[in-house]
């Protein structure tokens, strides 16, 4: 295209027998002819690419011979780009890994987040996460709850090492006989928050002795009146990053089926600073599981 121009131009100069200096300035607009075409070569990202690299293009992400930099790069270069799993290799020497992009949902004002825990009991093809959690099915309710207690249960999230600053994330639960929210560290002024801090749900990161707070979920009776106001004070490092959820109708059984708790309520927090560490889910209550339980229904946690 620029040898074109350059061609017909000389052959309008030589035909209507310009002077030098006009011939200086129609070079000056040839250069700049050739920085306009640069750029629009870079923004539509080389159209004259070869036909290898059109189709690494048409199908980036959908290999592990072909994978993208994040979620991000597949929702920037491919049209039909759909939520689901796809190849993510995050830096040049680092494995690929299969990771699941939902480009639908939009959180803290952004798309493109990699969904790293889904957990659906409702379906009867989800199993609990692992030996770790018993299943309850009652009241045409399937839940999952601690295998045996006191104490934490734990799953991770798989964000597969990528680097992540954003969290959110949201959980139906159900309260099962006598949880109290944050009581236990009201009487046990040494706990922390390797220690079962709440009856309800722990969503942390970082490894086993150096967990940092994202969010917690408290399981209680009564989330408004004074004579509760031990049982919803929160320790330090939680600070104002958690929900409330109070079952007031009787229960059957010890379970407060018609109840469900934190439903449709996310969350979303900025961590301080990128991070690789691993996001935790932890279950827990400092009674064993015959006096008292959170029950999960749903849990799902969004990274970016």
């Amino acid at each position: 295209m620029m040898w074109t121009q350059l061609l017909l131009t000389c052959v309008a100069v030589a035909s209507m027998g310009v002077q030098s200096h006009d011939v200086n300035t129609t070079v000056e607009k040839l250069e700049d002819i050739e920085k306009d075409l640069k750029v629009i070569k870079e923004t539509l990202g080389n159209c004259q690419n070869d036909p290898e690299e059109n189709r690494r293009q048409l199908h980036l992400g959908e290999s592990w011979k072909n994978p993208a930099w994040s979620c991000d790069e597949i929702a920037e270069r491919k049209v039909d780009k759909e939520s689901g799993w796809h190849w993510i290799q995050s830096c040049k020497n680092c494995d690929s890994r299969l990771t699941y992009c939902d480009f639908d949902r939009e959180l803290m004002g952004r798309k493109n987040w990699i969904r790293a825990l889904h957990l659906n009991i409702s379906d009867p093809q989800q199993p609990c996460p692992s030996s770790s959690f018993r299943l309850v099915t009652q009241d045409g309710l399937r839940l999952c709850g601690r295998s045996n207690g006191p104490g934490c249960k734990s799953v991770f999230a798989n964000t597969n090492d990528l680097p992540y600053q954003r969290v959110c994330g949201r959980a139906t639960m159900f309260r099962y006989y006598s949880t109290d929210g944050f009581e236990r560290y009201v009487h046990c002024p040494g706990c922390t928050i390797e220690d079962p801090y709440v009856d309800g749900l722990s969503i942390t990161y970082g490894s086993s002795g150096n967990r940092k707070h994202a969010w917690s979920f408290a399981v209680l009776h009564d989330c408004t009146s004074a004579s509760t106001v031990n049982y919803r004070t929160p320790p330090n490092f939680v600070g104002n990053n958690f929900f409330c959820g109070a079952a007031t109708h009787h229960a059957h059984n010890g379970l407060y089926s018609h109840d469900p708790l934190f439903t449709d309520q996310w969350f979303c927090v900025q961590l301080p600073q990128p991070t690789t560490e691993r996001l935790e889910m932890r279950l827990c209550s400092d009674q064993d599981v015959d006096n008292e339980d959170a029950l999960f229904q749903l849990v799902e946690l969004y990274v970016q």
